[in-house]
């Protein structure tokens, strides 16, 4: 059996109508550059760009498209991953739609599962389901406690599946999410569920989260040192 190779596209879809005079006037180009800078008359011209950009990528043959989720961002312009996600499934007809990912700490999470289901509804089983736990601008943006964000990241997981893979209606209780009923109705085409994939900076208890579930584990931007310090801490 030959080793392949899958490419996937992926933009950040970058809000692109600034220069960095603009930016070096704030001590962060997140939190604290304003959105007065934002036109959205341009991000429509630029929502489209991109948007053709994704339809040329099937067009072309790569094996996925790639989007995410990120707040406060002037270089990202997607605060949701399934809207964008929505345009990719109705303007490709072949690629896998990886989303990587969902912040689902910051995410109402049986929304969330009813969201992806749809998707995998609209693209006939073609998402890839990544989740992720944000980063520090995100949890702030969210107002939650920096402290909660991985017990979040679990306890919501651990109900989007249980949506995805257990009859409603039925009651859950955790420690962050409650509901008396929940009974989404609409389920995924991908049975048990779409694939999971994790995205993470390289923290051990993360890919030992993610090789526990049997999920791809995905190291983002991480510097040499501290993943080799990753892998000397799974020993």
């Amino acid at each position: 059996m030959k080793d392949t190779v899958e490419v996937f596209f992926h933009s950040q879809q970058p809000y692109t109508h600034l220069n960095e005079e603009d930016i070096a006037q704030f001590k962060s180009g997140r939190l604290d550059f304003p959105n007065t800078y934002f036109d959205p008359e341009k991000a429509h011209q630029l929502y489209n760009q991109y948007h053709e950009q994704y339809a040329m990528a099937d067009e072309a043959g790569l094996d996925g498209i790639m989007t995410n989720e990120h707040h406060s961002s002037y270089w990202n312009m997607k605060p949701s991953a399934n809207i964008d996600a929505a345009v990719i499934s109705r303007i490709t007809n072949r690629v896998r739609i990886a989303i990587l990912g969902n912040i689902i700490p910051i995410n109402e999470p049986v929304r969330m599962a009813e969201e992806l289901a749809m998707l995998d509804c609209f693209s006939n089983g073609r998402l890839i389901s990544g989740f992720v736990r944000g980063g520090a601008v995100e949890t702030l943006q969210a107002g939650i406690d920096p402290t909660e964000n991985r017990d979040r990241f679990e306890e919501a997981h651990d109900l989007i599946i249980k949506c995805w893979t257990e009859p409603g209606p039925f009651r859950f209780e955790g420690r962050y999410y409650h509901h008396r009923v929940v009974n989404p109705w609409v389920l995924p085409v991908q049975k048990p569920h779409p694939p999971v994939w994790f995205p993470g900076g390289s923290s051990p208890e993360s890919v030992v989260w993610a090789a526990s579930h049997q999920y791809a584990y995905m190291n983002l931007g991480a510097l040499i040192g501290l993943t080799r310090g990753a892998e000397t801490g799974l020993h």
